[in-house]
C-alpha cells in the first residue's frame, strides 16, 4: 500500500506556494471549498486538521513576511488565529477559520502598499491592513506604534493625502466587499467584525464610501 502524509496535500504542493506568489486568492478558495467537500467525505480528524491549520498560518506568514511586512506587525494576527485553532473542537468551524484565514493573509499581500522613501507611513500601512479586523483609532495606532498622534496624523496626510481614519474607514470597507462575496457570513457578522457599532452603522458607512448596500452589492456581484 502506497505511504502519504497524515496531512494537507497540498501543504506538499507546488502549486500552492505559486498562488500565494501570484496573489491568485480566487484560486486558492477555490481550492480551500473543494478539498473541505472532501475532508467532510472522508471524516477528517480534529487533530490533524489542526495540525495542518498551525502549519498553514506559518506558511501564510512566511510568505507575507517574504513580500516586506516586518514580523512584528504580523505578531498579532497570526497569535489570533494560532489561538482560535486551540480552542475550536468542529470541523465545520475549523473549516470557516481556514477561509478567514487564507482571506485575512491574502488582503494584506494584495493591499500592503509601501511609500518606501517614508519609514514612518510603511509602518502605519502595515499596521492598517494587519489590524483591519480589530478597533482602531489615530490614539490607538499612535500608542502601538510609538508615535505621537499629532505627528501621525500631519504625516499621513501629507504622503497619503487622506486622513488616517477616512484611509481606515474605506480600507475597512474594500475588506467588507472582500468578504461580502467569499464568504456567506450576514451583514451583521461582517460589520461586527470589521468593527462597526452595528448593522445599520456599517450600511451607511458602506453605502456612502460605494454608493450602495452591502446586500445590493452582493447580490450584484455574487457568484
Amino acid at each position: 500500500m502506497l505511504e502519504t502524509f497524515e496531512s494537507d496535500r497540498y501543504i506538499f504542493n507546488n502549486d500552492i506556494s505559486f498562488l500565494i506568489e501570484s496573489k491568485n486568492m480566487g484560486k486558492v478558495l477555490k481550492n480551500l471549498k473543494e478539498k473541505h467537500l472532501q475532508e467532510e467525505k472522508n471524516g477528517q480528524s480534529i487533530r490533524n486538521k489542526k495540525n495542518d491549520l498551525i502549519i498553514w498560518n506559518a506558511i501564510y506568514t512566511k510568505e507575507i513576511i517574504k513580500n516586506g511586512v516586518s514580523k512584528s506587525a504580523l505578531h498579532p494576527l497570526y497569535n489570533k488565529f494560532y489561538d482560535k485553532i486551540q480552542i475550536i473542537t468542529k470541523l465545520e468551524e475549523l473549516q470557516e477559520l481556514e477561509i478567514s484565514m487564507a482571506n485575512s493573509y491574502f488582503y494584506i499581500l494584495i493591499n500592503d502598499i509601501q511609500v518606501t522613501d517614508n519609514f514612518t507611513i510603511n509602518k502605519m500601512l502595515q499596521y492598517i491592513h494587519v489590524n483591519i479586523e480589530n478597533y482602531l483609532s489615530l490614539d490607538k495606532l499612535s500608542r502601538d506604534l510609538n508615535i505621537s498622534a499629532g505627528y501621525a496624523s500631519n504625516c499621513f496626510k501629507k504622503y497619503m493625502g487622506i486622513s488616517v481614519m477616512r484611509y481606515v474607514q474605506k480600507t475597512k470597507i474594500d475588506r467588507a466587499k472582500n468578504l461580502l462575496l467569499s464568504t456567506n457570513k450576514s451583514i451583521l457578522y461582517i460589520g461586527i467584525l470589521l468593527g462597526f457599532y452595528d448593522q445599520s452603522h456599517f450600511s451607511r458607512t458602506f453605502k456612502s464610501i460605494v454608493g450602495m448596500s452591502p446586500t445590493i452589492y452582493r447580490n450584484r456581484n455574487y457568484s
